[in-house]
């Protein structure tokens, strides 16, 4: 796992917090930006979100359903159909997309470690423990 997925994955956990994930993004340069977009949008499509996670994800993430990533989501069936489309926005989106894609992958990762991992898995990401934050 790359230093980015982790600090995604302690994010998405709350491991670290949102205002500080958010604020390590905007600090980043606009190349890195774009990278973590990128990689977040397949961590994003590696949780398979469902449907039904797109509007608890956008209340999760504090967005306005009106905004472009939100609308590009809810009109997706599979959600990961609007991630291509989320992470090529202009970059004046990519802090409305990198909140909704986190917040995204957050309840689509939270219901995956529920059911598919319940028993324990070898995902290292959902084997952070409590000292890697």
């Amino acid at each position: 796992m790359t230093p980015r997925e982790l600090k995604l994955n302690q994010i998405a956990q709350d491991r670290i917090s949102w205002d500080a994930g958010l604020a390590w993004f905007e600090a980043c340069t606009e190349a890195e930006r774009s990278v973590i977009l990128r990689e977040l949008g397949f961590m994003v499509s590696q949780a398979h979100p469902l449907a039904a996670e797109v509007q608890p994800a956008i209340e999760h993430s504090g967005l306005r359903t009106s905004f472009t990533p939100c609308v590009l989501a809810l009109k997706a069936n599979p959600p990961e159909r609007a991630i291509a489309k989320i992470i090529t926005l202009p970059e004046s989106e990519w802090v409305k997309s990198f909140t909704l894609l986190l917040a995204l992958f957050s309840v689509a990762d939270r219901r995956r470690r529920s059911t598919v991992c319940k028993g324990g898995c070898t995902h290292e990401w959902h084997n952070l423990g409590a000292s890697a934050a």
